[in-house]
């Protein structure tokens, strides 16, 4: 047994310093560089630390934040050369038969006043093709539709199937003022309107000059029971109103 335990003490003493004057500095000298081991073990596993929270954060980047978004192929959209909405109630009314030709028609300049819109009109090339005018008048007793004839006469009025009366008026005869003209008037309250396209004025042709809407247009628009109501309650170009536009068919109080 004392024999056993000698021979292991002796294989675990092997790699110690012999017994002498340089036993302390070489226990020293390993004991450093241990230490130095040690240090280099942390400083290497400190780096690697870093190396994977920037991975970490790089791959989190990418995966969660969306990327630069691809060019897309979606339509632009174009401008129209006629009114994609419609700025106003009454514009609402003449915007389709004028669209429907192809032409633009926005808001002159005087634009409006009380009871009266104005606007002109061009066509596709940017051309002037006259005006279009609506007046609105207000009188429970009902207005005088004028006679072509003779302007103290008031004419018998033509009825829709609404009940919305009225009376059209045209003339070619002045080149350089062609007017197709209607006067509607809603019997329930007297509310009445004229709507009055004219040709492009100072043209010295009758097809340049021609009124952007057809007589039948016109009286389309004129008797549509629901113009008067685009205009305000107090609008009215009933006399004395100097700002309201002249008609060339001017409507008049009944006698």
């Amino acid at each position: 047994m004392s024999a056993l335990l000698t021979d292991v003490l002796q294989r675990a003493c092997e790699s110690e310093p012999l017994p002498g004057d340089d036993a302390t500095a070489d226990i020293v000298a390993r004991a450093d560089r241990l230490r130095r081991r040690s240090a280099w073990s942390l400083v290497l596993a400190g780096v690697a630390t870093v190396g994977i929270v920037i991975l970490l954060g790089y791959t989190a980047t990418t995966v969660l934040l969306p990327g630069p978004k691809p060019p897309t192929t979606a339509a632009v959209a174009v401008p129209q050369p006629r009114p994609s909405g419609v700025l106003d109630p009454v514009l609402a009314k003449l915007a389709p038969p004028i669209d429907a030709k192809g032409y633009t028609i926005v808001p002159a300049d005087p634009a409006s006043g009380p009871g009266w819109r104005r606007y002109v009109v061009q066509d596709r090339d940017g051309a002037p093709r006259g005006m279009v005018e609506v007046l609105v008048f207000d009188a429970e007793a009902g207005l005088c539709l004028p006679v072509s004839a003779d302007p103290s006469a008031c004419a018998l009025p033509d009825r829709t199937a609404a009940g919305v009366e009225y009376a059209r008026y045209s003339t070619t005869d002045d080149v350089d003022w062609q007017v197709n003209q209607v006067i509607a008037r809603r019997p329930v309250d007297g509310r009445t309107v004229a709507v009055m396209a004219t040709g492009e004025r100072g043209t010295g042709s009758a097809e340049a000059g021609e009124p952007p809407l057809t007589m039948a247009e016109t009286a389309e628009v004129a008797t549509d029971p629901h113009l008067p109501d685009a205009f305000g309650v107090g609008e009215r170009c009933n006399r004395p109103a100097p700002s309201c536009p002249i008609l060339k068919f001017p409507v008049r109080p009944s006698d």
